[in-house]
């Protein structure tokens, strides 16, 4: 096992489950701070909300890294087999696509500041599609876990034996022993 790995698998164990839903959170709320700090940039004319923008973005890009860390190895916890195994290549690949707009956006962002200029429109709309492209990529994740189960590996651990069943769905999945499995029914 590589290091990275035992360090996720250490922190699963201290919190009873994957700690990529949390992490999420730092990446998409500095985007989105980033995208409404160009929206007052723009609507103000106030260059503090243009660094306020470039900072929030680099903080979210470095979450956005770790993030990617612990996806990934969620995502390989899920068997190839699962409906959601397509879901959540689907969010590995839109939030690539996140990533790369966000990150091309502060490259420009980073150019127009050491040359004393205002943040410029394009990397503005960049940062704009990133954000609104990471909506769904992060609807899709709360569809893996909350509908579909996954991405929580000591709970997937729990499943009982009819999770293949394909008319079964999140926690319903799950063995009626598990503390994620017991409902009102």
């Amino acid at each position: 096992m590589n290091p990275i790995s035992a360090v996720i698998d250490k922190t699963e164990e201290l919190l009873g489950h994957s700690p990529h839903p949390a992490i999420v959170a730092l990446p998409l709320g500095a985007c989105t701070f980033s995208n409404v700090c160009d929206g007052l940039a723009m609507i103000t004319g106030e260059t503090k909300y243009d660094d306020a923008a470039r900072l929030s973005m680099a903080v979210g890009l470095i979450g956005a890294a770790v993030a990617v860390v612990t996806g990934l190895n969620d995502y390989g916890q899920i068997p190839k087999d699962r409906p959601s195994h397509e879901v959540a290549t689907t969010h590995a690949l839109g939030n690539s696509v996140v990533a790369s707009l966000f990150v091309a956006s502060y490259v420009l962002r980073m150019r127009d500041h050491e040359q004393g200029r205002r943040t410029g429109v394009g990397s503005r709309m960049l940062a704009l599609a990133g954000g609104g492209l990471a909506l769904w990529t992060a609807w899709l994740g709360g569809k893996l876990v909350e509908e579909m189960g996954e991405g929580v590996k000591p709970v997937m651990d729990r499943l009982s034996p009819h999770e293949q069943d394909d008319e079964a769905r999140g926690r319903e999945r799950l063995s009626p022993a598990s503390p994620l499995g017991e409902r009102d029914r």
